[in-house]
């Protein structure tokens, strides 16, 4: 019988350091920052073979933004016809319900949505 061992604590923060490096190539080109286009493209990776909802899709924000950033939350940013905005008080990106899966939209301070595109991947 094979016997797996726990990995080391130096292991699981080699892990963690790895994981908030992730690649953000897919969101470079919409001028968001480096933390954004990381906790985007965790997100993908998280929804990976999922179906896309806009639930599953905010699960997958959240667990994102927890790994990404101590103490990290998201938030309530607005509405839309088709529901909530989800995302970051600090820079306006957030996600929101559509027919065609979640989309990627930045909330600026006076409360215009720019759509950015699909979150699907």
């Amino acid at each position: 019988m094979l016997s797996v061992s726990e990995p080391t604590l130096v292991q699981r923060s080699e892990l963690v350091a790895r994981r908030r490096q992730a690649p953000s190539a897919p969101f470079a080109h919409l001028g968001l920052s480096t933390r954004d286009q990381r906790i985007l493209a965790l997100t993908r990776r998280r929804l990976e073979g999922a179906p896309l909802d806009f639930q599953e899709a905010l699960r997958a924000l959240e667990a994102s933004v927890e790994e990404l950033i101590p103490a990290g939350r998201v938030y309530l940013l607005g509405a839309t016809e088709s529901g909530p905005i989800v995302g970051s008080l600090i820079s306006g990106v957030g996600i929101v319900p559509a027919e065609a899966g979640p989309l990627l939209v930045r909330v600026d301070r006076e409360g215009r949505i720019s759509t950015l595109g699909s979150l699907s991947p």
